[in-house]
């Protein structure tokens, strides 16, 4: 099941995309339960990285778009879970939204119920640190 969360931030784009580029190689910063971050490899359009996140060991292929507004994070040979995260920008008419989204498939399907209501309010919470954060003019992006 894919679950997502969208908050409306009051910035500007390029404030923003910084943001999210600075969460995806430090996303202990916003996200409470990571751990142990480590950048694997750097390719010219994202990069591997490794983290603990609530007890799971994960590693994941960065892909990121700046033109899309969007960075995938991809799960790379985990014995547990398949699919993928998304940070994605959209402007409407000068309004920004921020969506993060997050397509994880357990591959023992007797976890999934749980597995989705556990990381729900971790994907909102990091949506609304993200917000907090790129509306506060304090401090320098």
């Amino acid at each position: 099941m894919v679950i997502s969360h969208s908050e409306k931030i009051n910035c500007t784009q390029e404030r923003l995309w910084k943001l999210l580029l600075d969460k995806a190689e430090h996303p202990e910063k916003t996200i409470s339960e990571v751990q142990k971050v480590k950048i694997l490899q750097k390719y010219d359009n994202g990069f591997l990285r490794e983290m603990s996140v609530a007890g799971l060991e994960i590693i994941e292929r960065i892909i990121i778009d700046q033109k899309a507004g969007q960075i995938k994070f991809i799960l790379v040979d985990n014995e547990e879970l398949d699919g993928y995260f998304l940070n994605k920008i959209e402007n409407k008419h000068g309004q920004l939204t921020l969506t993060y989204l997050q397509d994880w498939i357990p591959k023992d399907q007797n976890a999934k119920q749980d597995f989705d209501q556990q990381f729900y309010p971790i994907l909102k919470n990091a949506v609304l640190a993200i917000k907090k954060i790129a509306e506060m003019t304090s401090i320098p992006y």
